[in-house]
Formats: structure tokens, C-alpha cells, sequence
């Protein structure tokens, strides 16, 4: 009895100086030095909690101890076993915790890939994320590549009904969808590719295509995960301008009746010819040509005709009593001698006087609140024209004596010129420019626009120098955007200068916030930047300087770490922003309180949202009485509150309330 109790003493004395010894050692066994660099360690003590365990694992994973990282990353999911963005570990402290995904990219690298797809997807499913998707499109693409079957290309379909399209649709709508059981993977539109997060096995797409007037074969392409490509190509023919008329000749007949002569031209078809309020039989030909016979009851003849897509032209063709046909009358009736010295004289006579150009409602130079502006004009000369030009571009099909057309063009803001140019058969030219002076409504100017300025982000991990490019790539690609109303780098580094602040005192939100604000911005954006060996990852976040709200969190991620792939990254960024914060529009349906209830519901708008309230005003041109627009007046800012199915509830921060009443309008800021 007493050995035994000899030998169980023994035994726990050993026992207990062997778990002394492991626990003693633990720090320094589990360390790896590879390369002079050292795996399998963590920031401070550590305390065998789920964080600990979490950065420990992505530390050996870095040095590709996956069998360790592993092993860290199951007894993480032991005390927390969900993917989140800043969870919190003690006090107010936080890390992205993403212990699903780490061990699915784990998988991957040691080439179990169902068990890979399994921790992406789940990871995805807890907490959706970048780096997920990319990893889970590469476990697709190996599962495919494993399986050795014969890949199809995706089924590629377009919601058009023909493959040559004539419409006037501005801008021009593309949309359709492309499906594969082996994940469609990339779209693009005439090599353009659209922004995806992640490869799947329906896509459906809806593109606004800023098409100008004319031929455009327009290439949609999509592909796979195993490279497999399908290409649709449709041809657009963009018209927005009415049919060009050429009157040749009128000849009278009479007190009462002339006869008209001339012809219509539209690239899409003539649908209706109207003359002297009389309807000619067309049947949708290009051109069209007419010599009618009509009585006159005025001193103009009234012509209207329209192509097949609805665009017009009209033309107002004066009726003198004397006319070219009676001239034509006199000369066939004249004897043969003062027949030919009458021909002769008039064609000795050389014509010097150059086409008269006229547009209907336009003065030479206007201020309009438009974002396009459509011309109606007349070109007239005693011999015919025979060339006509806008912007360069040759719009004349027949020669004529008076054409009339009309033409819609796009203005940018600021000054926009329109030059229209004619010439004669004797050569002689006619130049008329005018000018648009394009000013955009006060609500919707880019000025009033939420206003933000972005931060230097948190550098994790050995920051390459082409990383640290990124911030000045974001930037400009919110500016490319022009969704939001950047701050000036110049005056965030005046700032920084005046408060004696570096760029890493920036990290801590508080400092950020206040700097924000010093800045007048609304809104900063801040995050982290993290690389590792085989790619990085980035987190952006929207914060309001007012209320430290985060209005939005968005990540990228890539293996490739250039400078070409982190602007790639940063368009990336700056188009998920700008998804967060849609440019919307509605009503206030009514005003009660210090609150206003708009008709943006809860598919529409989310809460803490900015608004801009306003009222828009029609601006008249003072001569014609054509509304050449509408400027707004700014009632007043609010933020969303409360957000229903069909209706949105934001309280005013800014502005006369009283003075909002239903049918405003709200924008978002």
C-alpha cells in the first residue's frame, strides 16, 4: 500500500512539473522562425482567448504553419464560432473577426476543397466579405478543374427583341442576364467590364449607356469560371432628331393654290407627312419625296413630319405672290431671243450672298438650366444649299432651296457652342454659333452634395509603397464618381498642420472625428489596409462627424498588390460607396411638426440619411415664354429618422419648417 501511494505521489509530481514545464515553454514552442522572421505570435500577453487564438492562427498561416493555424482557428470557434466585422474583444476594443473564412483559405492552400467551399460559404453567409468571395471563387474554379469535364460556355441573353436597334432612348438601357451552373464570373460591355463581388450562377444586368446620335455596335461578352466566354453583339442606332426637309421649289398656280416640291429624310423612316394640315400617304421609307398641290389660305405653308421613333421637324414655308413659278412661267413664254437674254443675264449675275441661317427660340447666346437643349432650323438661299453641317458633322441628304431640321444636343456645364454651317451652290458660307451657358439648380449641384474627406487608413502587416498609394487612388475615384462633395487634400494637410497632427495620430477615431469637422467635412471615410504575402485587404468606412454613426462599411480585396491592381481596388471601393449613397429623388408628402414625410420608402432609402429639401422654380426664356428649365430654392436639410414600406420620416435640422409644404421635393444629400 504504502509503494502505491509512493508511486501515485510520483506520478503527480512528474505530471505536474511536466504541465509547469509546457506551460513555462509554451510562448517559445510555439513560435517558428522562417526566414528570420518570426510565426506564431500575437500584440501583448497571451490569454488563451478567442482573439488571441484568431490572430495567432492568421500569424501562422502567414508562414504557411497550417496545420498549427488550424488548430488556433478551432479553438477560437470554440469561444465564438461566428465571422464578424469588429466584434468586440474587452472594453472598447474591436478586430474584424473572420475565423470561417481564415479557415477556408486554410483548406485551400492544403488542397481540401469541399471542406474549403463549406467554410467560405458559411463564411459568407454569417458575414459577407471581399476576400471570402475571391477565395471561394478560386475553390470553384479548382473544383471545376478537378472534376475534368467538358465546360459550355454561359448562356448569354439580351432583353432586345432584334440584333439592329433604332431608338432615341437617352441614356440608352442594355440589360440582360447570363447564367452557368459553373458560376458566371465577368461581364463586359464592349470590353468594359461590369463591378461584381463574386462569381455566380445568374446574373442579371442593367446598364445606362450615355450613347451619341448615331451607329454603335455595342459587344456584350460573358464568361465563366473555367474561361469559357459567350459574345452577343447588337447594333444601336441612336436618333433624337427629326426627319431633315428640303423644300426644291414652289410654284404658284393661282390667287389661291401652290405646288410644292421637295423632299423628308430620316435615317429611321418617315412615319407622317403632314402639309398645309392635309396627311400625305407614307410608308415608313428613308425618304420620302412629294409634290403637292395646295390651296392657300395664309401667307405660310405649315409642314410637320415625324420619323418612325416619334422625333419632329416642322417647317414654316412663306407663299409670295410672286414666285418662282411665275418666273419659270415668263421665261418658257418668252420668244427665243429675249428668252436668252433674260436666261443669260440672270445666270451672268453671280451670287454673292451666303445662306440665312435661323433658329426658331434660341438667341445667339442663352443661360438655360437644362441638361440638353433641342434646335429647330431654317436654311434659306435664292440657289440651293448644298451643304449643311452642325458641330462638324454633315446632316444635308438632298439639295434645296429652304431645309429645315431640328437636333437635340447634350450639354455639359458650363459654356457649350453649337456651330451650324451652310454653303451654296455659288460657294458662298454661313457660320452661325450659338452658345449655351448650362447652370446647374442650386439642390443639385454638386457643392451640396454630402461632404467628405478621406483619412490616412490603419497599416497592418508590411505595407508595400505600392499600398500606401491607395488613399490618393480613392480619392480620386470619388472624385471620378462625382457623387460626393470631396474636401481639398491642401486644406486636410493645412489642418493637420495647424493641430500639429501626424498622419498615424489619424487612426484613432476620436482624433479623425474632430478632424473631420474641423475640415467642415460631414463625413470621413477611415479604415484599415491590410497586406499579407499573398494579397490585401481593405475596409473603408463612412463616419458622420456629427453623430459618429458609421453610415457605411465596405471592403475590397486582391492578391495582386501593384499599383495598376490598387487603383483597380480603389474603383472598386469608390463604386460600392457610391451604391451606399444612390442619388434619389422624391416628395414630401407632408409636413408635420419639426418632421417631414417623404415618398422614399424602405427599398429605396436607409435611416440616417441626409436630405436636401427644395422647390423648383420654371425659368421662362423672357421672349418666347419656352421654358428653357427650372432653378430651385433650398428650403431646408433633414436627416431620416424612420423608414416604413412606402414612406420615409426624417427630422429637419436646417430651415424654416413652416415653409415646406407637400409636393417639394427632397434629394439625397
Amino acid at each position: 500500500m504504502k509503494i502505491v501511494r509512493t508511486y501515485t505521489l510520483v506520478t503527480m509530481v512528474l505530471v505536474s512539473s511536466i504541465l509547469l514545464y509546457q506551460c513555462v515553454s509554451q510562448k517559445p514552442d510555439n513560435v517558428y522562425v522562417k526566414d528570420g522572421k518570426k510565426y506564431g505570435v500575437v500584440r501583448g500577453t497571451f490569454r488563451s482567448r478567442w482573439w488571441n487564438y484568431y490572430e495567432r492562427a492568421l500569424s501562422y498561416a502567414e508562414g504557411d504553419f497550417y496545420r498549427e493555424s488550424l488548430a488556433d482557428l478551432d479553438k477560437a470557434l470554440g469561444q465564438r464560432d461566428k465571422d464578424q466585422r469588429m466584434a468586440r474583444t474587452y472594453g472598447m476594443h474591436f478586430i474584424d473577426y473572420f475565423p470561417h473564412r481564415e479557415r477556408g483559405i486554410v483548406y485551400y492552400r492544403v488542397g481540401n476543397l469541399e471542406e474549403a467551399r463549406k467554410e467560405l460559404e458559411l463564411s459568407l453567409q454569417q458575414y459577407p466579405s471581399a476576400k471570402a468571395r475571391f477565395y471561394l471563387d478560386k475553390v470553384r474554379k479548382a473544383l471545376i478543374e478537378q472534376a475534368g469535364k467538358v465546360v459550355a460556355p454561359p448562356r448569354l441573353a439580351l432583353d432586345v427583341q432584334k440584333v439592329e436597334i433604332w431608338t432615341k432612348q437617352d441614356p440608352f438601357i442594355l440589360s440582360g442576364s447570363a447564367e452557368d451552373e459553373n458560376y458566371v464570373s465577368a461581364i463586359r460591355i464592349n470590353r468594359t467590364p461590369l463591378f461584381m463581388e463574386g462569381a455566380r450562377k445568374r446574373v442579371a444586368f442593367k446598364e445606362p449607356l450615355p450613347l451619341g446620335e448615331g451607329r454603335h455596335e455595342i459587344v456584350v461578352a460573358a464568361e465563366n469560371l473555367a474561361g469559357k466566354r459567350a459574345d452577343r453583339t447588337i447594333v444601336v442606332h441612336m436618333d433624337r432628331t427629326g426627319p431633315i426637309v428640303s423644300i426644291e421649289d414652289t410654284i404658284s398656280l393661282g390667287p389661291d393654290r401652290i405646288k410644292i416640291r421637295g423632299s423628308v429624310y430620316d435615317e429611321a423612316g418617315v412615319s407622317r407627312l403632314e402639309i398645309g394640315g392635309r396627311s400625305m400617304s407614307v410608308a415608313g421609307e428613308r425618304e420620302v419625296t412629294f409634290e403637292e398641290r395646295v390651296p392657300v389660305k395664309y401667307k405660310d405653308l405649315e409642314l410637320v413630319t415625324y420619323d418612325r421613333l416619334g422625333n419632329r421637324t416642322s417647317a414654316t414655308v412663306p407663299v409670295s405672290p410672286v414666285s418662282t413659278g411665275q418666273a419659270a412661267t415668263m421665261l418658257a413664254c418668252s420668244d427665243s431671243r429675249t428668252g436668252g437674254l433674260l436666261m443669260a443675264g440672270l445666270l451672268g449675275k453671280k451670287d454673292k450672298n451666303p445662306p440665312v441661317i435661323r433658329i426658331r427660340d434660341w438667341a445667339e447666346k442663352e443661360k438655360v438650366f437644362l441638361d440638353k437643349v433641342y434646335l429647330e432650323g431654317e436654311i434659306r438661299d435664292d440657289s440651293k444649299i448644298k451643304g449643311l453641317w452642325i458641330n462638324k458633322n454633315p446632316i444635308l441628304r438632298r439639295e434645296g432651296k429652304s431645309i429645315f431640321f431640328s437636333h437635340l444636343e447634350r450639354l455639359r456645364e458650363g459654356t457649350n457652342a453649337i456651330l451650324i454651317e451652310a454653303r451654296d451652290e455659288a460657294g458662298n458660307k454661313a457660320l452661325k454659333k450659338i452658345l449655351f451657358e448650362r447652370e446647374i439648380p442650386k439642390a443639385l449641384q454638386l457643392e451640396e452634395r454630402l461632404s467628405l474627406t478621406v483619412l490616412p487608413f490603419e497599416q497592418k502587416g508590411t505595407i508595400s509603397e505600392a499600398s500606401l498609394s491607395f488613399q490618393d487612388s480613392l480619392v480620386d475615384s470619388l472624385v471620378n464618381q462625382n457623387r460626393f462633395n470631396l474636401v481639398e487634400r491642401e486644406k486636410l494637410d493645412d489642418v493637420l498642420r495647424e493641430q500639429k497632427l501626424s498622419q498615424t495620430a489619424l487612426i484613432d477615431k476620436g482624433t479623425a472625428l474632430r478632424l473631420g469637422k474641423l475640415v467642415a467635412a460631414e463625413s470621413i471615410i477611415t479604415g484599415a489596409l491590410v497586406e499579407t504575402k499573398s494579397g490585401v485587404e481593405i475596409v473603408g468606412r463612412i463616419i458622420d462627424t456629427e453623430t459618429s454613426e458609421i453610415l457605411a462599411t465596405e471592403d475590397v480585396y486582391d492578391e495582386v498588390k501593384d499599383l495598376p491592381g490598387l487603383r483597380t481596388l480603389a474603383e472598386g471601393m469608390a463604386i460600392k460607396f457610391h451604391r451606399d449613397f444612390p442619388l434619389l429623388e422624391g416628395l414630401v408628402i407632408k409636413q408635420k411638426g419639426k418632421h417631414v414625410f417623404t415618398d422614399l420608402g424602405q427599398d429605396q432609402i436607409k435611416l440616417h440619411r441626409r436630405l436636401i429639401i427644395y422647390r423648383e422654380e420654371p425659368i421662362k426664356h423672357p421672349k418666347t415664354g419656352k421654358v428653357i428649365g427650372a432653378d430651385n430654392v433650398i428650403l431646408g436639410r433633414a436627416r431620416v429618422v424612420q423608414v416604413m414600406p412606402e414612406i420615409s420620416k426624417a427630422e429637419v435640422e436646417e430651415g424654416e419648417v413652416s415653409s415646406i409644404r407637400p409636393l417639394d421635393k427632397v434629394i439625397t444629400e
